[in-house]
């Protein structure tokens, strides 16, 4: 049986990507570089912001410390900046309720920074009983790496095997296969739904309150590893 749910944060809990795209294109025009397009900044975001700015900036301008600058920068701008477009995606508030009525333990595990997403669990989600907010803190471990899942674990007190991972990305996806997690792609964040299945998902999600049927269907994970997608 399902014990607990793991749930990405950017593209799966809450639509980012505007607010990702504006401080980074604040950032770039501080630093005399074009600005990038939504659909530029939405392949780029997924693997922490070091990765973000090396897919965006120049490759000629891509030296290791100056990533290291423009990647702060980053960081500092959103953490004031996170909060103007960014909005929960619809049916996640009436899942996340759902799921805290019933009494199933949540964690979010996010490559967002650290303090980023204490920020925006704790500005749209402050009645939801999280077990644990996971990001990324400096030199800290990131998803797909089992060692970033561990902790969460052991917070929510379940199994690998009886947790589902609910994600937008094949970071997620692969995340769960590599810690023999449940994958549920969801198919409104910000990567295709192929890709997804490519990346082991089990099932796709198409809205929210498919959570609530599959952990009401007494699903396992036997019958999670025969679904047909």
């Amino acid at each position: 049986m399902i014990e607990a749910v793991v749930f990405d944060l950017d593209g799966t809990l809450l639509n980012t990507l505007d607010d990702i795209r504006d401080v980074v294109n604040g950032v770039l025009r501080l630093n005399g570089m074009s600005e990038k397009s939504t659909d530029e900044v939405k392949s780029a975001v997924g693997r922490g912001v070091e990765e973000l700015v090396r897919k965006l900036i120049p490759a000629d301008r891509a030296a290791a410390d100056f990533i290291v600058t423009i990647s702060d920068q980053i960081r500092t701008t959103y953490l004031e900046e996170s909060t103007v477009k960014t909005r929960p995606y619809p049916g996640i508030p009436e899942l996340l309720n759902s799921l805290k009525e019933m009494g199933m333990p949540m964690a979010v595990l996010t490559n967002k920074p650290q303090d980023s997403a204490d920020r925006a669990v704790n500005h749209y989600f402050n009645d939801i009983p999280f077990l644990a907010v996971s990001g990324v803190s400096h030199g800290g471990p990131m998803k797909p790496s089992i060692e970033a899942v561990i902790p969460v674990l052991e917070k929510l007190g379940t199994l690998s095997e009886n947790t589902m991972m609910v994600g937008d990305s094949d970071i997620d996806m692969d995340t769960a296969v590599n810690a023999g997690m449940l994958a549920a792609g969801v198919s409104w964040g910000f990567r295709d739904v192929t890709l997804l299945k490519n990346h082991g998902a089990h099932h796709i999600i198409n809205h929210p309150k498919e959570i609530i049927e599959l952990l009401g269907s007494g699903l396992t994970s036997e019958h999670f590893v025969c679904l047909l997608i």
